[in-house]
């Protein structure tokens, strides 16, 4: 008797359990579709995703490069690089080394202020006589120049016709190009065409060279970069930097294709070999900079 009497209890445990689910189930499905009725959203701000970010002209950045065979040798070769993330652009701009400029009572060549006054001597140079202020310089040597390249890539390069000398030959033909192979092909001793088509060469092939090798960076692969310009070049630059840009690089990689192009500034040399800009070329370069004078 006692036992049918326990059997008939937990039996209506079981109902009674199922009953409250069931009800609650109900319950929360009415409360879910009305919730929104009962207590309406507040208008808060639209939260920025990265597909609406772009980098403003804070990140606009000059950098002054230069290029020795030997380190802490002279540089034999400078170069302005313009970087607007913004406007997804960077130019490059070879500036011979025999341009002249004045600081105070000094007057000579770049290599002759960079005798006297070290990179930031030709930064002042610069600014004096194209009316530029690099940002930041970076110096390299063969040794560095070689290792960066190789670490971000090879460079594509079509050689129209050969180049031959006792120690280097290229024939004429389209390759992909190691750091040697470029450093080689951009130092190269002596152009059928004369120096102005070295400026020529630098110009493309650097482009060529961002252009290949600029796009679907990691944040570790730019640091890794990043850092190798820090440990192995003369730079005014630091880590800091990499941290306070890091945004508008990543904006670049992930979005700029073909970003990278050059300009070669025409002038005239006097009887003592000084090279000036013409003023309609330096007044291009601080237009295509973004900069108002």
């Amino acid at each position: 008797m006692s036992l049918k009497k326990s059997v008939r209890r937990r039996s209506n445990w079981y109902i009674y359990l199922l009953t409250f689910m069931i009800m609650s189930l109900i319950v929360s499905f009415v409360i879910y579709n009305i919730w929104d009725f009962l207590f309406p959203a507040q208008n808060l701000p639209a939260m920025s995703s990265s597909a609406d970010y772009r980098p403003d002209i804070s990140f606009d950045t000059t950098f002054l490069l230069m290029l020795s065979e030997r380190k802490g040798a002279v540089p034999d070769y400078y170069m302005l690089l313009n970087y607007r993330p913004g406007s997804e652009t960077i130019l490059l701009v070879p500036v011979k080394a025999n341009l002249y400029a004045e600081i105070g009572n000094m007057r000579g060549t770049l290599t002759e202020h960079y005798e006297d006054g070290g990179s930031r001597g030709v930064m002042l140079a610069l600014q004096n006589t194209l009316g530029i202020s690099p940002d930041h310089y970076i110096k390299f040597d063969k040794d560095s120049f070689i290792g960066f390249l190789d670490e971000a890539g090879f460079t594509p390069v079509n050689i129209p016709y050969d180049l031959i000398d006792e120690e280097v030959q290229f024939t004429a033909g389209s390759y992909e190009f190691t750091g040697e192979d470029l450093y080689n092909y951009i130092t190269f001793p002596e152009y059928d065409q004369g120096e102005d088509y070295r400026f020529m060469i630098q110009g493309f092939a650097i482009a060529n060279f961002i252009n290949r090798n600029s796009s679907n960076l990691t944040i570790p692969q730019l640091q890794s970069l990043f850092t190798r310009i820090l440990n192995t070049t003369d730079t005014s630059l630091d880590f800091q930097d990499f941290v306070q840009n890091q945004q508008a690089y990543m904006f670049t990689t992930q979005n700029s294709f073909n970003i990278a192009d050059y300009y070669i500034p025409i002038g005239s040399a006097d009887a003592n070999e000084y090279f000036f800009i013409s003023d309609t070329a330096a007044a291009t370069i601080r237009d295509r900079f973004g900069i108002n004078r």
